[in-house]
């Protein structure tokens, strides 16, 4: 079952996305239970589904408005889908896909759009087997002291 995240799913969402972070680079040790309530599930930028199995959330996607300038086009931008590994090739990615897709389209969008790291053979994979097509951009990540340096430029 695909529903909206509550508070009470905080944990398990927490977990799921350490999962889906714990990589080089990244701070999964910073994805907490206060942290997914506040940033996340209470915060009404954000979208956050779940997927329940029996009582226990096994996969989670989140997301949050973007507009596509280029199209002159509203939609939603796919921050995180993970799906515990014991649950996969279940249908369940599909599915939070899916209704991440009918939540855009019920809020006037058209399109969802997504990243996936490079060389990770089995999501890009499955991001074509949902009709995705691979854009051909490039992105860019601007935090800490380039940051804070560009924001400290504005009215400077």
């Amino acid at each position: 079952m695909i529903r909206h995240a509550v508070s009470s799913d905080a944990a398990a969402v927490a977990s799921l996305l350490r999962a889906l972070n714990d990589e080089p680079g990244l701070s999964p040790q910073r994805i907490t239970p206060e942290r997914v309530t506040r940033d996340l599930i209470e915060d009404p930028r954000a979208l956050v589904l779940v997927a329940e199995r029996d009582g226990t959330v096994v996969g989670v996607a989140t997301a949050h408005h973007a507009y596509d300038s280029g199209q002159s086009r509203w939609g939603l931008f796919l921050n995180d889908l993970h799906v515990a590994p014991e649950a996969r090739r279940q249908g369940i990615g599909r599915a939070l896909v899916c209704a991440m897709a009918a939540a855009a389209k019920q809020g006037g969008g058209d399109h969802l759009w997504w990243n996936a790291d490079e060389g990770d053979e089995l999501a890009l994979a499955f991001h074509r087997t949902l009709g995705a097509e691979q854009a051909m951009v490039t992105d860019f990540l601007l935090d800490g002291d380039a940051f804070d340096r560009m924001a400290g430029e504005h009215g400077a």
